[in-house]
């Protein structure tokens, strides 16, 4: 079920802009890796060329052994790589079943896709009481609840997520990131952008540190927390 993800230098433009340089991660299997940086680092730019929407300048993106640099956007999704974009964008007008189908639109098993409604709606109860409401008229909360569980029905191997808390109350981000690690604990392997540094690394395994498009720092999460210079600028000193 869960994958590996392998980004070796990895440069993106804009234009002339060079907004990724060099970059290299890795995500293991099965575990939760959480990329910090602040606005403008290049955090959803290294997503979004993962998914297949950017195209690099150089270098290679693997899932395990399949490279992805060059796949369209769905191939990338059928290679097992789903993401919960920053912003949630969520299908408005349509219900919040439909918005859950559509992530789905890749498979052939109907018997599998209602299983993984049904764990979707089990993750998120609230999101099983509003299956026939239209998906603008959602709290922001529950927004991203869908945003996530859309992500999910494609039955991804590796999950990207893109600010999962941006602009939620605590106690609702309290609940999304109990339900990241319940994923991750069922066997998904996560790629967490979070400017919630300090939440991201108490569930997550691994870090990474991205600047002006390059990365500064890698290490496990519990040694990143205790890093007094990522303490100062992400963590509140």
């Amino acid at each position: 079920m869960s994958a590996t993800l392998a980004v070796r230098g990895l440069s993106v433009f804009y234009g002339q802009m060079q907004a990724l340089h060099g970059v290299d991660i890795d995500v293991p299997k099965g575990q939760i890796t959480a990329l910090l940086g602040a606005n403008g680092a290049g955090k959803t730019t290294l997503l979004r060329t993962i998914s297949g929407l950017n195209t690099p300048r150089s270098g290679s993106v693997r899932i395990d052994e399949t490279e992805l640099v060059g796949k369209p956007a769905h191939e990338v999704v059928s290679a097992g790589i789903s993401q919960s974009p920053e912003g949630r964008q969520v299908f408005p007008n349509l219900t919040v079943r439909e918005n859950l189908q559509l992530g789905a639109w890749i498979r052939k098993d109907k018997d599998g896709v209602r299983a993984d409604m049904d764990r979707v709606v089990g993750l998120w109860p609230r999101l099983g009481e509003r299956l026939a409401q239209r998906a603008g008229t959602l709290s922001g909360g529950e927004q991203q609840m869908l945003a996530i569980g859309r992500a999910m029905m494609s039955r991804p191997r590796i999950l990207l997520l893109d600010e999962p808390s941006l602009g939620l109350a605590p106690v609702i981000v309290a609940g999304i990131f109990e339900t990241i690690q319940a994923v991750n604990q069922e066997g998904t392997t996560v790629l967490l952008v979070e400017q919630n540094a300090h939440l991201a690394l108490k569930i997550a395994h691994w870090g990474y540190v991205l600047e002006t498009g390059a990365i500064q720092k890698r290490a496990p999460a519990a040694e990143l927390l205790d890093d007094d210079a990522i303490r100062a600028a992400y963590l509140g000193g």
